[in-house]
């Protein structure tokens, strides 16, 4: 019958061309309004106010005529008005662009929301469009200079689209307007297709057909669309949850396979078929077992040799694949797909099929063959025939096939084995190199008897606070031991000193009231300590006490005067409590207890905000991969500011647990400038350099959504909002900061809130990360006083005051930064350390006052100034009125010239819980 067919036609090549498969991210170029590639006689109207503002005048960014085109009618509800353009081809439209009538500045008009219909050959009557979310209306402009891009989502296929201006409330409309997208070069001009599952979201959305008993048909839908889903298809992203995917279920369908039925433009010649499938066998989704594929020229009989596939399972690996069958050349204008299934689901992301049209004349189409047969095909093209039904066609294997096999599986073991120990050998090599307590890398003897004491003892300090063992360092030149008393703390702080003592054995002097202290636990003072759990807001007031060892080093402040002379402020005292109850912290002194091993690190990605890796440090911060979040799942809130780094939005999350489980229910977008931005590779590392900080206190990187362009990055947010606004909402409630019985938040709960921001920035300090812009405004409040620092308000209108451009750098929060920071540019975890001394100090003054309120920003300057010339700060922030003597202390230690004199956060963070030891939240 076959050959019989080949008489009633009659060959002639018609064109042949390489037809490439569609790639929507390709497909987003301008069709040509702009351009003029798209004629002036393509471009119609359904009505037009006067000729000098047709349909011709409506291209984007042109001033013409009459600077866009004006409908005749005023748009309100129930009146229908449209520009249409006439492609001639079916195209895929991926986006549209709008713009108002300027007119050289005279224009008013613009059109603030429009609908889109679309007709191709095929369909029986214009579509109108929908988007993912079922919405039919589309966001236009809000005035008549801008353009406005709106991504299409999902794509339309179309050789004619319309564009209706909509409005609620009557009013006077013109527009101009470009299309996005490509020429559609693959041929199909529908397919049908069952009905899908529907139960995840994993149907065939976007299909523009009829849906009748069941069926598909006469449309073009997700299979055809470009878009690729994932391999999980249960965090699938996009549009719409499942994005991507088509399912279908097993027990639909007592056959045992899935029919789709593809309808072509042209006969054509088809030499392969793709079809991009998903095998996420642990959720029963699995590659079909066998594919039949059937070829008809009129679509009423299938003729020919059936093409039979057979599909090897694959239980090893989950990820999705394209599976690719040879069609050996075959004409057809319809093709019929029959896919069996070898587990519960199988799961269809695209078809796309490689062919050529060629010119037939065809006299009639033949009858079915009575007689069934069936070609064995595979990917390569290999084939064979085989009468009735398909069997699995037999391998002759070369006798030299299991020797190969065997050989190169035992040189994959040898190799194996190699890597083993050459891994053994390397961490045996660290081990042997690296630094222990016994070592002395300066050819210091030590006292081993003492040093023996000490660890002994370790279980008996905690009874007894008071005793001590102090370790003697003896020099290489004496052999005798000599007996050294215990160490002040100015002397510990010394560089000298630090070389031979750290933190674990250096002795310090106490006073009696210190050793009647109560010992803290390692616990507060280990480096991956946790946050205590944070109360929910207190209904009292709490009072905090100062320590009874804190001598009361007194500062007395004028009320008139907010700041000082530096001349007048008492310097820190040695022998206070916090000179003497904190050891100097030296994790950040160079010891060398080996020679250095220098190894090729990665640079740092470029960054545009404030979190950054520490200047002077090597980049060894790891960056996690990123959670990918759906749009539908986020609804916009309000809009929190623009900076030059890009913008801020409130969004509010919709169905996200599935992806994050406990996510917070509110959560800030952020999005990159697009006239600044990076090189999408860094931008991509910026935020895998973000999602790597995980502490309890660091505002989170939830994910990314990428179905918006740029693509958002998506962080946790407060339910509070920013610390400064609700202190000065909780004064403003109050009406006053004194300490009252009616007093909203206790001066111990203000304290509570500063551990937290401790923490974040102590967990910071240990990946040698820096904040180059901590105040109260950077950190989010949640219930319980929980506090997260973040990087948002640079953004933020209400404080865009705050920060002061220096020498042409970036607006940078002068009042927050210590000298080198403003006059050298140069941020590292010491700078930070200053700048939570002015956050701290806005705390405790509820942050009802602007640090240096009386000083010009070029006084500021000036002031940071003296510093680099050698001297101090002339005018240094004033004790807060409820701060207490030692918490002012603490203040002033951060506040010092030399970065290497500044306490680290390791350090403030044991000081200020201790201190804060009987603060107790109120449940």
């Amino acid at each position: 019958m076959w050959t019989h067919f080949q008489h009633h036609v009659i060959w002639s090549l018609w064109f042949i061309t390489t037809i490439t498969t569609l790639d929507i991210r390709q497909c987003n170029g301008p069709l040509g309004m702009e351009s003029g590639m798209i004629p002036d006689d393509a471009i119609t109207a359904s009505s037009s106010y006067v000729s000098n503002v047709g349909p011709k005048s409506g291209r984007l960014r042109v001033e013409k005529a009459g600077g866009g085109w004006c409908p005749k009618q005023q748009i309100e509800k129930g009146i229908r008005e449209f520009i249409e353009i006439d492609l001639k081809q079916v195209h895929v439209f991926t986006g549209v662009q709008t713009q108002g009538r300027y007119d050289r500045g005279r224009g008013q008009e613009y059109v603030e929301e429009y609908l889109l219909e679309y007709w191709r050959p095929g369909l029986e009557d214009w579509i109108e469009y929908k988007r993912w979310d079922g919405k039919h209306v589309l966001r236009g402009n809000s005035d008549t200079a801008s353009v406005e891009s709106h991504k299409l989502m999902p794509t339309i296929f179309a050789s004619k689209i319309r564009l209706l201006p909509y409005s609620i409330h009557r009013r006077t409309v013109c527009l101009r307007m470009e299309l996005l997208g490509c020429l559609y070069t693959d041929g199909i001009i529908s397919y049908s297709a069952p009905v899908s599952d529907n139960s995840q979201g994993l149907y065939d959305s976007s299909y523009d057909g009829h849906r009748s008993q069941g069926i598909l048909s006469n449309g073009l839908g997700r299979l055809v669309d470009g878009e690729i889903g994932l391999d999980n298809f249960r965090l699938d992203i996009g549009y719409g949850k499942g994005n991507g995917w088509v399912a279908w279920q097993n027990d639909s369908f007592e056959t045992g396979y899935l029919e789709l039925i593809f309808e072509f433009d042209h006969l054509r010649n088809f030499s392969a078929m793709h079809l991009f499938t998903n095998n996420f066998f642990s959720r029963n989704v699995q590659v079909f077992s066998k594919a039949k594929v059937l070829f008809s020229v009129g679509g009423q009989f299938y003729n020919g040799p059936t093409l039979s596939y057979n599909y090897m399972p694959d239980k090893v690996l989950e990820n999705a694949r394209n599976v690719s069958i040879n069609l050996h050349h075959r004409m057809a204008k319809y093709v019929k797909v029959r896919l069996y299934f070898a587990d519960q689901m199988i799961m269809l992301s695209e078809v796309t099929f490689e062919s050529v049209p060629v010119s037939l004349n065809v006299t009639e189409e033949d009858m079915p063959d009575l007689e069934e047969n069936e070609v064995i095909v595979t990917s390569n093209g290999d084939k064979m025939l085989q009468t009735f039904e398909t069997i699995a066609a037999k391998k002759h294997g070369d006798p030299y096939v299991e020797i190969v096999i065997g050989v190169l599986t035992a040189i994959m073991l040898l190799l194996l084995m190699v890597f083993l120990i050459v891994l053994i050998i390397n961490k045996r090599h660290k081990l042997q190199g690296s630094p222990t307590l016994f070592r002395n890398p300066f050819s210091m003897k030590i006292n081993m008897k003492d040093l023996l004491m000490n660890f002994s003892s370790g279980n008996n300090v905690q009874n007894n606070p008071s005793q001590s063992v102090p370790i003697t360092p003896v020099s290489h030149l004496d052999n005798c031991l000599e007996p050294v008393t215990p160490m002040t703390y100015e002397e510990y702080r010394s560089s000298l000193a630090s070389n031979y003592y750290t933190s674990n054995y250096t002795t310090l002097r106490c006073s009696s009231a210190m050793e009647r202290a109560p010992e803290t636990s390692p616990d507060d003072v280990s480096e991956n300590s946790t946050p205590p759990e944070v109360p929910p807001l207190p209904d009292s007031p709490d009072s905090i006490q100062s320590p009874p060892f804190l001598l009361n080093n007194q500062h007395q402040s004028s009320g008139a005067n907010n700041y000082k002379s530096l001349q007048n402020t008492p310097t820190l005292n040695v022998k206070s409590g916090f000179g003497n109850y904190f050891s100097r912290d030296d994790s950040r002194a160079k010891k060398y207890y080996t020679a250095p091993r220098h190894k090729p690190g990665m640079s740092p990605p470029l960054l545009c905000w404030n979190i950054v890796p520490s200047m002077g440090q090597p980049y060894s911060c790891r960056e996690t991969e990123v959670v990918s979040i759906p749009r539908y799942a986020l609804r916009p809130v309000e809009k929190l500011g623009s900076c030059p780094a890009g913008e801020l939005s409130l969004y509010e999350t919709d169905n996200l647990e599935d992806v994050i489980p406990g996510v917070c229910k509110l959560v800030v977008v952020r999005t990159s400038n697009l006239e600044k931005s990076i090189d999408p590779i860094e931008s991509l590392r910026e935020i895998r350099f973000l999602s790597g900080l995980n502490d309890p206190n660091i505002s989170r990187i939830l994910g990314v959504c990428v179905a918006e362009q740029p693509h958002w990055t998506i962080i946790e947010y407060g339910e509070m909002g920013d610390l400064a606004q609700y202190l000065q909402f909780l004064v403003n409630r109050n009406g006053s900061i004194r300490p009252s019985e009616d007093q909203p938040i206790s001066i111990g709960s203000l304290v509570y809130m500063a551990i937290q921001i401790a923490s974040g920035m102590k967990y910071l300090e240990s990946k040698q990360v820096v904040h180059k812009d901590l105040a109260a405004r950077n950190c989010l409040v949640g219930r319980g006083y929980v506090i997260k620092i973040t990087d948002i308000a640079m953004a933020k209108p209400q404080y865009r005051k705050e920060y002061a451009e220096i020498g042409g750098r970036p607006p940078a929060p002068i009042r927050w930064l210590p000298w080198e920071s403003i006059l050298l540019d140069r941020y590292s975890c010491s700078s930070a350390v200053w700048a939570f001394a002015v956050t701290l100090w806005e705390i405790l003054n509820f942050c009802c006052e602007r640090p240096f309120a009386n000083l010009s920003n070029e006084k500021v300057i000036q002031n940071a100034e003296h510093m680099y010339y050698g001297g101090e700060l002339q005018v240094l922030l004033n004790k807060p009125p409820h701060c207490s003597t030692d918490i002012y202390d603490l203040m002033c230690s951060c506040w010092c010239r030399d970065d290497t004199d500044r306490p680290t956060f390791k350090v403030i963070y044991t000081f200020l819980k201790h201190i804060n030891k009987d603060y107790v939240p109120i449940e």
